[in-house]
């Protein structure tokens, strides 16, 4: 496996998602909430659900005229560090619920605040019907299949989505060239990687490139051999329509 990366709260926005080179608020491997400096005003969010007043893991917080965000925890939580003194215009996304947002006052106390997204009934339906019918499509493929949805792959920590299918998902992986290659049944093979459906030329070179912010769903079949990551815009895309997904032949 390789070597994971360190844990960031703090993500592009997706305006230059795969553009940056570093991040702040490092933390270690094993899932540690960052923190900003002691004396750093910050804003602390808590996302809920408006109907039910639930923690909302995966959502996006980002400031106004800031190139960063950064997503919730399994417990709902955002931190958003280095933004400076003043009331700042808070921006929350998450896919299945109404844009909120909320200006809010930056300081260095760390008291949270509650910001509650309310559903999107029409987008969730849509949403449930399309995550059936790729539930429906896994089970007609004659091989081990496991998927992770946006709470999994947010809550893990992992910067991309080869960190996160690498640590996260069990695959094993070993150098192959300038790329890795998966270990399977004794060979080395080198991985198909689909990103929404499209085949990604450079396999898991492409696959280390894109952030786990930009992922609603990753697929992973014959223990990584073949990957399906799929974008929080695909599939707002595909509830809207109502998409039946393409059928795996390989």
């Amino acid at each position: 496996m390789t070597k994971p990366r360190p844990i960031h709260t703090l993500v592009p926005s997706l305006a230059v998602l795969g553009a940056a080179a570093g991040f702040a608020s490092p933390a270690d491997a094993q899932g540690q909430k960052p923190v900003c400096m002691d004396d750093e005003v910050r804003i602390v969010g808590v996302i809920i659900d408006a109907d039910t007043e639930t923690p909302l893991a995966g959502a996006y917080a980002s400031v106004e005229a800031s190139d960063w965000g950064s997503l919730t925890t399994d417990d709902g939580r955002f931190l958003l560090c280095g933004i400076g003194a003043g009331a700042h215009l808070v921006t929350v996304e998450r896919l299945g619920y109404v844009t909120l947002e909320s200006r809010i006052e930056a300081n260095s106390s760390g008291e949270p605040v509650a910001l509650p997204l309310r559903p999107d009934p029409v987008l969730l339906e849509g949403l449930e019907i399309v995550a059936d019918r790729f539930e429906r499509r896994r089970r007609a493929v004659a091989t081990s299949v496991r998927a992770f949805d946006q709470e999994a792959i947010a809550s893990s920590g992992y910067w991309s989505a080869a960190d996160f299918v690498d640590r996260q998902a069990g695959v094993i992986t070993t150098p192959c060239g300038i790329s890795r290659c998966v270990y399977y049944r004794g060979q080395h093979v080198d991985p198909t990687v689909y990103l929404d459906e499209f085949r990604l030329i450079g396999g898991w070179s492409q696959l280390e490139t894109i952030p786990t912010s930009m992922l609603y769903m990753v697929e992973i079949y014959r223990r990584g051999t073949h990957i399906r990551a799929y974008t929080h815009h695909f599939m707002k895309r595909a509830a809207t329509v109502r998409l039946a997904p393409m059928v795996i032949w390989d």
